[in-house]
């Protein structure tokens, strides 16, 4: 498990954003820079099935992934990693519903399973911030840990910034709303995959 789960930690980000780009160019009504992620899961959507699949692969890797660092024994961090790890694991579960309560169409009338889905999001929203910052947190005290330990604020800040964009776009309509939204997904996912990768290498303990 030591050496499997940094490895799902890369390929679960990777195979999100291949499903992202393609779904995406796949249909000819989507915009990316003004259409969310989630309109690519609407029911009657093109490639529904094989999208959900795809994501649910990502979400399910993610959940491995936040296992395998918990129970990693090299990894004694105390209690901050381990929540970090917890809140890892509640994104890819809350990921999982996602796909099961899709969002509304635009301009549609607001359904059960649409405001289920903006409660989820209002969920995964702070757990992401505080589980980046959590995890670099808790690498502060070893002097070759910090550039992680810097990368991890960094990336916290961009959340906060462009998520927030992000929602005041989307509830504004504004053209560039995905183009907000992949920003603040996607910095996560890198942050994912660079966890993962260094975890891999072990050039942080």
């Amino acid at each position: 498990m030591k050496k499997i789960y940094p490895l799902l930690g890369i390929i679960g980000p990777l195979i999100y954003i291949m499903a992202v780009f393609i779904g995406g160019a796949l249909r000819g009504d989507y915009n990316p820079f003004y259409n969310s992620i989630s309109e690519l899961l609407i029911p009657g959507s093109p490639n529904l099935l094989v999208l959900s699949i795809l994501f649910a692969i990502y979400n399910v890797s993610l959940i491995l992934f936040s296992y395998g660092i918990f129970q990693d024994p090299e990894l004694v961090k105390g209690k901050s990693l381990k929540v970090a790890a917890v809140m890892i694991a509640l994104i890819g579960i809350l990921g999982l519903l996602f796909i099961f309560f899709p969002q509304d169409p635009r301009g549609a009338p607001a359904t059960l399973a649409g405001t289920i889905h903006l409660i989820l999001a209002g969920i995964t929203s702070p757990l992401t911030i505080l589980a980046v910052f959590l995890a670099g947190f808790s690498f502060r005290k070893e002097r070759k840990n910090k550039p992680f330990v810097w990368y991890s604020y960094l990336s916290v800040l961009v959340i906060l910034i462009s998520g927030g964009m992000t929602a005041a776009s989307i509830a504004n309509n504004s053209p560039y709303g995905g183009l907000l939204e992949r920003i603040t997904i996607f910095t996560f996912l890198v942050w994912v995959m660079v966890f993962s990768y260094l975890l891999l290498r072990r050039k942080i303990t």
